[in-house]
């Protein structure tokens, strides 16, 4: 299955997912040096156009592509002169060569070909450009209540573990076999302050969930109970702190 077609999951990326993409453009831009705006950005993995939004604050005109119909449906939703949304996979980007000063991928290498995707990235970047590839993620740390921890990883992770997907760390020989330069990582933190329903509604777009329940609504509406059952009482007051963790890769195009 893909984990993206359901309309459900687009609407919860759209709805439920923290917007902490401001956080890394402003990173991105410091690391880059990058001075007002770019010409043109792409956007691979698009999802529901967070990510695509905040690279607005990066570039004049911005294209987000996703292989998800339902994803780009979402997206679409919100109008904005600057930015055009494609229905395609990251593999066969539908752009003419070195188009792009800086392509972002944000939370979806995992499930990218990058074999496939990252000469097709060098094809439509111009020289010297960057291609940025990201991510975010919940850990088990929660600053209110230390058992948190223990639900994350004992109850949550049991009951609905990890589906496969490509967690290789990017070396600097696999880039240069690409035509890229590795040129550094960085780690970040973050904070999210949720609710118990915001919670929720978060978990249950992660892939976790879908791979579990996939369309069955029953299922769905189980593992909604379930949270709500065992999580009332970690989850203190009106909002628990919530501890996220990303990286950002800073990949440069080669001259030539």
């Amino acid at each position: 299955m893909s984990f993206f077609s359901l309309e459900r999951v687009a609407q919860g990326y759209a709805n439920c997912r923290p917007y902490f993409h401001p956080l890394v453009m402003q990173k991105i831009r410091q690391y880059i040096g990058l001075e007002g705006k770019a010409s043109n950005a792409l956007d691979v993995g698009c999802g529901s156009g967070l990510s695509t939004l905040a690279l607005k604050e990066l570039a004049e005109q911005v294209a987000g592509i996703d292989n998800s119909q339902e994803m780009i449906a979402v997206a679409e939703t919100v109008q904005d002169d600057s930015i055009a949304y494609y229905h395609s996979p990251a593999e066969n980007l539908p752009f003419d060569n070195e188009l792009f000063d800086l392509i972002t991928v944000c939370g979806a290498l995992n499930w990218i070909d990058r074999t496939r995707f990252f000469p097709e990235a060098i094809r439509v970047l111009k020289e010297q450009g960057w291609l940025i590839v990201y991510d975010n993620s919940i850990t088990e740390h929660m600053r209110e209540n230390s058992e948190y921890t223990a639900w994350y990883q004992e109850q949550y992770l049991s009951r609905y573990p990890k589906p496969p997907r490509d967690e290789r760390p990017l070396t600097q020989s696999e880039c240069e076999l690409c035509g890229l330069h590795f040129a550094n990582s960085e780690q970040y933190t973050n904070e999210v302050a949720l609710s118990l329903d915001e919670y929720i509604a978060f978990t249950l777009t992660q892939s976790n969930v879908i791979a579990a329940t996939d369309m069955d609504s029953k299922k769905l509406a189980e593992a909604k109970k379930w949270m709500q059952a065992t999580l009332e009482p970690v989850i203190p007051g009106d909002k628990g702190t919530f501890l996220f963790r990303g990286y950002i890769w800073y990949l440069h195009r080669a001259v030539g």
